[in-house]
């Protein structure tokens, strides 16, 4: 075929985006002795995104003129190697140094092909945590934008809308890791919210909406950063599939922080890094990370490890600041289920780390470091940080902060404070609270009710009730190994339990919303009836009916009625 009619075809099939077709037809061009069939194969390959389709043919790459062309391709191969600081100086010197006309690009047409590279240097900084470097990008980004404004004359190719999001979102979030200040976040979020009311989002803002998504999970606003995060990723086209993982992973991870971890499983159940895409060694951290997490708080703890090993062993050569927070977290959770205080402090130390910004709120993170000062023995540190906390704006309204002035008070021997803390440690658990966290807070009200109750003598139907609302909640979760561990506790509470009831009415065991229940049980009501009676779901009620039978040692709903001798 003539050179000439495969320079056709190949245009042909990228304007259909054909990347494959339209890099594979330039390159035969080339082959057959046509000098603009690299160039094109070069430039349809940086605006696809596929770079990666020019690999086998590095040496040619380089043999060509310095410019765009030549040193886009090879920053961009010197990505997928995992040396994204050669590639920010390759094209940082073609931004100082281009001279206008030079290093003709046979798609010209379609706009200048450096503020994309730019761009996407940008973006390839901000994955990876190099703040500093993903601003020099932004920055120059934005000038080689302006400068192709200025020198555009009438009918030229405007940049893609992409790119103007891109940069939106981008700044966003490199302001929000370097502290400087809210109005690139507020120029985001102003630029979005019109779309997002006329329901005119698309592939041009999947990447924006993902920062947006990454800003409030942060901030730790679950709820708008899973719908940013999960519209983000589903609108993110083929051609960018870091773009489309970054926001599945961060969704799965919003989604295991909200105690939606069946939602997270079905998010990540097909997020892979696709082998072909130069930027794989970047995305399988992120996607291994946060798989390693789920097997490790469903109780595969062994399985979970290495998974979890494996993406710590690939963020050494290249790092990724989401697999960072993923195994921070998954560092965490693995501490706790292991009870290895010891390295839950060094993991919360390594967190702590200047330029590091976790995604925990306040006090999710002072419950944490005085669970790890405590379960160590470090009374005085403990006392110092429930003393600081209580000073802080907002200690009053979190559950954590008086389940830990209840361990404080009972350790002192203040007893009346103890029970009045717990009982606002209750009172303040809600449904934005870490369903792990809701379990601790229980099982710290359990444990002290079965030793102190509310009155100074034990209270061991108020510490069953806690303890089985703590074991219901982690394994509806899916927590495996937790659920386990609470569930010896509460069928040891209930033998304990039977076992002391000298009363000879087993209705004494059970907890007033129990009996309320157990009374319409005996009277032969269903689940679905008793759930209308007393206006619960039928899933609480199944909770509830499940725990009377343990509480009364009966295998039947019949039995219950027989035993408390209340049916009609």
């Amino acid at each position: 075929m003539a050179t000439d009619q495969l320079i056709i075809e190949a245009r042909a099939a990228w304007r259909r985006r054909e990347a494959v077709v339209a890099v594979r037809t330039a390159m035969s061009a080339h082959a057959q002795g046509d000098a603009e069939g690299l160039p094109l194969a070069c430039s349809i390959a940086l605006r696809a995104y596929r770079a990666d389709l020019l690999e086998a043919h590095r040496a040619d790459v380089a043999a060509m003129s310095a410019g765009v062309l030549r040193d886009g391709v090879l920053a961009v191969l010197r990505i997928g190697a995992g040396d994204l600081d050669s590639a920010m100086s390759r094209i940082a010197a073609v931004a100082r140094d281009s001279l206008p006309g030079a290093d003709p690009d046979p798609l010209g047409e379609e706009g200048p092909l450096l503020p994309l590279l730019l761009t996407y240097l940008a973006t390839g900084a901000a994955a990876s945590g190099a703040w500093v470097r993903a601003r020099e990008c932004i920055d120059a980004a934005r000038a080689a934008v302006a400068t192709a404004s200025a020198d555009a004359g009438e009918g030229a190719a405007a940049l893609p809308p992409y790119l103007h999001f891109d940069l939106l979102g981008l700044d966003a979030l490199v302001e929000l890791h370097t502290g400087g200040g809210m109005s690139a976040r507020r120029a985001l979020a102003e630029a979005i919210a019109p779309l997002r009311m006329r329901n005119t989002l698309t592939a041009d803002h999947a990447l924006a909406l993902i920062c947006l998504g990454s800003i409030e999970h942060t901030a730790g606003r679950l709820g708008e950063a899973a719908i940013n995060l999960g519209r983000g990723a589903r609108l993110a086209p083929e051609w960018r599939p870091g773009v489309r993982i970054h926001g599945e992973v961060e969704l799965a991870f919003v989604r295991i922080r909200q105690g939606r971890w069946r939602d997270a499983v079905d998010v990540v159940r097909a997020t892979v890094a696709p082998l072909e895409s130069v930027e794989h060694d970047w995305l399988e951290p992120q996607a291994l990370a946060v798989h390693g997490l789920l097997l490790a708080l469903r109780g595969d703890l062994e399985a979970g490890g290495l998974v979890l090993e494996r993406a710590e062993l690939l963020c050494r050569d290249t790092p990724s600041f989401l697999a960072h927070m993923v195994l921070t977290h998954a560092r965490l959770m693995v501490a706790i289920t292991r009870s290895d205080w010891t390295g839950l402090r060094r993991t919360l130390e390594d967190a702590a780390e200047p330029g590091y910004r976790r995604p925990y709120r306040r006090d999710e993170w002072w419950m944490l470091n005085l669970l790890a000062a405590w379960h160590l023995g470090r009374i005085d540190e403990f006392r110092r940080g429930v003393a600081i906390w209580a000073r802080m704006e907002g200690a009053e309204q979190s559950a954590y902060y008086w389940a830990y002035v209840s361990i404080l008070a009972e350790y002192d021997g203040r007893h009346p404070e103890a029970a009045d803390a717990v009982a606002r440690s209750l009172d303040r658990l809600s449904p934005d609270l870490d369903p792990l966290g809701r379990a601790w807070v229980r099982t710290v009200a359990g444990i002290y009710y079965s030793r102190f109750g509310t009155l100074g003598v034990p209270d061991p139907v108020r510490a069953l009730a806690a303890y089985e609302e703590a074991s219901a909640e982690l394994s509806d979760l899916g927590a495996a190994g937790l659920a386990e561990r609470y569930e010896a506790i509460v069928a040891q509470s209930t033998a304990e339990l039977m076992l002391g009831d000298r009363s000879g009415q087993p209705a004494a065991r059970l907890t007033e919303q129990q009996r309320k229940v157990a009374r319409a049980v005996g009277q032969g009501y269903t689940s679905g009836e008793i759930a209308g009676i007393l206006h619960l779901s039928k899933r609480t009620v199944d909770y509830h009916v499940a725990n009377i039978m343990r509480r009364l040692g009966v295998s039947s709903r019949r039995e219950i009625g027989r035993v408390l001798d209340d049916r009609p």
